[in-house]
């Protein structure tokens, strides 16, 4: 294949007559080892060089073609790389580029064939001895450069042993040429020496000699392989002695294995029937111990029995003794029962006879609980009411402790009898639902009728608790009907006095003492719930592996002493923090527990709702206060999967509606104010009512760390708008019927706004700031602009005619040229002008900013004076402006100085 593959490289690649190819050889790139090239050592017969060419393949013309040639002057170092697995080799070349290739030939004789090849070339041509072979193999009759260049060739033999025939044709024969071995290169070297007599002359001689020799050694050869003929024979005899020998040997084999094949299929016989045995005796013994374990299982004495027919539930020690039989009864109904065994007679009678007993035993234990649960639910119901007038809730220890003891006949029951155990917490959920529902009624009545705040400024009022309710409600509809009367009210009555009541301190200890009050309410709440809930929990087997603890220290204990370690302190975590480890039980015990607690509390949500919703009625402010508690308390809460967070988180609810409700109601509020029925209005009652809301929510958020903050500033901002809107549209209105300016109006509330809104402080109403102060002067500049008028009257007219006569094209140094302008004119004009008029003019502006403003000790009239002021210098600068524009060099100056205008309304100022 490989003299195919040459035979079609060097037809179409090379000259026939010129270039042969001494060797070539399969390679790949190490990095491209899926595509074949061919490496290819090329002789030229004309100039007696050789080159190293790399030849590829055109797979779409599946022709061949030269893709570099290298001539041997360019190589200057070839590395075997014998140690290399890969069959990996390197050539290096040197010229204008120096460049390094790496081929990878297919098999390793390949690699060491084309190398040693090269270095027959390096080593007959002396021109190429500079190159350098390295990591040549020892082996396989390389030689290194040192003995290439130890070896000196005759040019002469060298030449004549490269050329070709004398008519330079390529001799097919020398591909099958072979070089000698060192072996015959020696024999022949001796053979040589051995005739150094003759001569290249008696070359014929020599011939015909060797040739006699080689006819003398083929005869020898011939005698040596017939005398060795009767050696074979004998080695023949040999062999068949040894063959006959082995079938005697064989056919004694064959007769002892007839023999014992008898004895080894007895053998057999006898290992199955002991395997079949054994088998019978595993059976025997497997079967034995399941029954005996079976019937261990199902065995239920008689004495167990009588325990749980006969027991006394009401002692302790038959509890015990009950609690051991129906723990074993319970092991040997769930027992499982290999299906095989099931089908027996007797199992299917056991099984029903520990049924009727596990029967005969539920019913009798929840008879039993039943009749206590109802005892001890009337002792509660009658201790709850003798406690009424205390206001507290009560923790039912007592009912607990007698309970407890009964738990782990309730896991009993939870296993054997479902439908007792459904029966027992319906009954223990009726019955205290009940109680609770009534303690909670009770509990909040008390507290909604012995807490009354007027929210106007007064001090919050705990009444005693000998206070009678009748009093306490008519002193409750009285403060109720005060408020409506005082929100009915739009006048002006709410002053400046009346705010400052409502001032940041009042809000503050209104806060600190509502807040207190609530807080009293939940620390006495949250004991209870928790407590129920863990009772439940550990009672009727909802969460078995949870250790849940209620907190060690109530709020109050039965003599009513409040027993508290922090009064501040009344996050529901602080409640729960055992509680926190039960939030990874299942879900359907969740979901169980859940029932109960919704059972025994189902008046809980309505009747704290009711409570917020008293409170929400005497004043929406109230809703905020519950609203930042309650989110307090709930937020920092661990386990939010216990009964009272969610409930707390329902209510929480129904307030953030209540206080949306009320907040709503103070936008429509401001948005439908009416015009007070006044000449002044001064500043209108809904900003100061803002501004004290604003004190009073900032104090109650501020102190409540914050948890509304988003919800407060959305209203804030809904509020503003609403103020705007309402001071615009109020000024348009009471101007058409009292005339009263409405930039005054305007003027004076975006006054106080400006002033207002820094002193709360309140991030969110930055932007409303500015746009107060943007309003502000805006209203003012245009009060000024309509009141002030011109008190230069005349001379603001002379000079509108000088600049329409500019307009007109007329230049300004030559406006003392026209007649109805000259120099006589303006002087006239000027002394019409005089400083005693304009400050009798600036005096009746003044009274004219008082009668506007509606509080005269408000420093507003001094603001818009010095405006005024202001306006007046523009004016008079201006007017000199003109004077020496148009009349240069003219020496027209007015009669009066700014010195003597600023000294006018000064004293104007002071007068007033």
């Amino acid at each position: 294949m490989a003299t195919t593959l040459q035979q079609l490289i060097s037809r179409d690649l090379f000259q026939q007559h010129t270039e042969r190819i001494k060797y070539v050889i399969p390679v790949v790139k190490p990095s491209k080892r899926k595509k074949t090239h061919f490496l290819a050592l090329v002789v030229n017969n004309l100039k007696n060089t050789y080159s190293l060419n790399l030849i590829k393949k055109n797979e779409q013309t599946d022709k061949y073609y030269k893709d570099r040639t290298w001539l041997f002057d360019e190589i200057q170092v070839v590395d075997a790389k014998h140690d290399d697995e890969d069959n990996e080799f390197e050539i290096s070349f040197h010229g204008n580029q120096k460049q390094t290739f790496k081929w990878v030939t297919l098999q390793p004789n390949e690699k060491f064939s084309f190398l040693q090849t090269m270095c027959q070339i390096v080593n007959q041509v002396p021109l190429y001895s500079e190159i350098k072979f390295i990591n040549l193999p020892s082996s396989n009759g390389f030689q290194t450069q040192q003995n290439i260049n130890q070896q000196p060739m005759d040019d002469q033999s060298m030449t004549e042993k490269l050329s070709n025939n004398d008519d330079g044709e390529w001799n097919s024969t020398d591909e099958s040429y072979q070089a000698l071995t060192s072996r015959e290169e020696a024999d022949l070297e001796r053979l040589l020496e051995l005739e150094v007599e003759n001569t290249i002359n008696n070359a014929e001689a020599f011939t015909e000699k060797l040739s006699r020799d080689l006819s003398s050694m083929d005869s020898c050869n011939i005698q040596d392989i017939m005398a060795s003929e009767q050696r074979v024979i004998d080695l023949m005899n040999v062999l068949q002695n040894a063959v006959e020998e082995t079938f005697r040997l064989e056919n004694k084999i064959i007769f002892y294995e007839s023999q014992l094949k008898n004895v080894r299929d007895i053998v057999q016989k006898v290992e199955k029937k002991e395997a079949i045995v054994q088998i019978y005796n595993d059976n025997n013994n497997r079967l034995l111990d399941e029954v005996g374990q079976l019937v261990s299982k199902l065995d239920f004495t008689k004495d167990l029995e009588f325990i749980l027919a006969e027991c006394d539930l009401h002692s302790h020690r038959d509890q015990t003794k009950a609690l051991e039989a129906a723990m074993k009864l319970q092991d040997s109904l769930q027992h499982e029962i290999p299906t095989a065994l099931q089908s027996m007679k007797a199992v299917t009678e056991q099984r029903n006879y520990l049924k009727s007993i596990a029967s005969m035993f539920s019913y009798r234990l929840k008879d039993h609980l039943y009749h206590l649960i109802g005892k001890l639910g009337e002792d509660c119901l009658e201790r709850s009411m003798m406690m009424t007038t205390d206001g507290q809730l009560y923790e039912h220890t007592i009912v607990y402790q007698r309970l407890m003891p009964y738990s782990s006949f309730m896991k009993w029951l939870r296993e054997c009898g479902p439908e007792q155990y459904t029966a027992l917490i319906g009954s223990y959920s009726n019955q205290f639902g009940t109680i609770y529902e009534k303690e909670f009624a009770q509990f909040f009545d008390y507290h909604r009728s012995h807490y009354v705040h007027t929210t106007k400024g007064n001090s919050s009022t705990l009444m005693a608790s000998s206070t009678s309710p009748t009093d306490v409600k008519r002193k409750s509809l009285a403060v109720n009907d005060l408020r409506n009367s005082d929100l009915r009210r739009n006048s002006y009555a709410d002053t400046s006095d009346t705010a400052s009541l409502r001032s940041s301190e009042i809000s503050l200890t209104e806060w600190t003492e509502f807040d207190q009050f609530i807080e009293h309410m939940l620390k006495t709440i949250d004991p209870v719930c928790m407590g129920e809930q863990r009772f439940c929990n550990q009672f009727f087997d909802l969460e078995p592996n949870a250790n849940i603890s209620i907190p060690s220290t109530p709020v109050l204990n039965k003599r009513g002493s409040t027993i508290t370690n922090d009064e501040t302190d009344t996050s529901i975590s602080n409640h729960s923090s055992t509680y926190s480890e039960t939030t990874n039980a299942k879900k359907n015990s969740d979901h169980e527990l859940w029932n109960i607690l919704s059972e025994l509390f189902h008046s809980f949500e309505s009747d704290f709702n009711s409570f917020v919703l008293h409170y929400d009625k005497l004043d929406g402010i109230y809703s905020l206060y519950f609203l930042v508690r309650l989110t307090n308390h709930v937020i920092p809460a661990q386990d939010t999967g216990s009964f009272l967070t969610k409930a707390y988180g329902n209510i929480l609810i129904h307030i953030k509606r209540n206080f949306d409700r009320y907040m709503q109601s103070q936008a429509l509020e401001i948005e439908e104010a009416k015009d007070p029925k006044r000449t002044k209005i001064g500043i209108l009652f809904f900003i100061k009512r803002f501004e004290s809301f604003a004190k009073q929510t900032e104090n109650v958020i501020k102190y409540g760390n914050q948890p509304r903050r988003p919800d407060i500033d959305r209203w804030y901002n809904r509020l503003m708008e609403k103020i705007f809107q309402s001071i615009s549209r109020i000024a348009k209105e009471h101007q058409r019927v009292y005339k009263t300016p409405s930039q005054m109006i305007e003027l004076e509330n975006y006054h106080y706004l400006q002033l207002m809104l820094p002193s709360l402080k309140i991030p969110c109403l930055e932007q409303e700031r500015r746009e107060a102060k943007a309003r502000y002067n805006n209203a003012l500049n245009e009060y000024v602009n309509l009141y002030f008028r011109r008190p230069l009257e005349k001379l603001n007219i002379f000079f509108e005619g000088v600049q329409q006569k500019v307009q007109q094209g007329v230049r300004e140094e030559e406006i003392g040229y026209q007649l109805a302008f000259s120099k006589q004119e303006l002087r006239k004009v000027i002394k019409d002008c005089n400083l005693k008029d304009i400050k009798k003019g600036l005096e009746e502006m003044y009274k004219r900013v008082e009668k506007h403003v509606s509080d005269p000790e408000n420093n507003l009239i001094q603001v818009i004076w010095r405006s005024m002021q202001e306006e007046f210098i523009t004016q008079y600068k201006s007017i000199e402006e003109m004077i020496e524009r148009c009349y240069p060099q003219s020496n027209i100056k007015l009669s009066f100085s700014i010195a003597d205008v600023l000294n006018v309304f000064s004293e104007i100022a002071q007068t007033h």
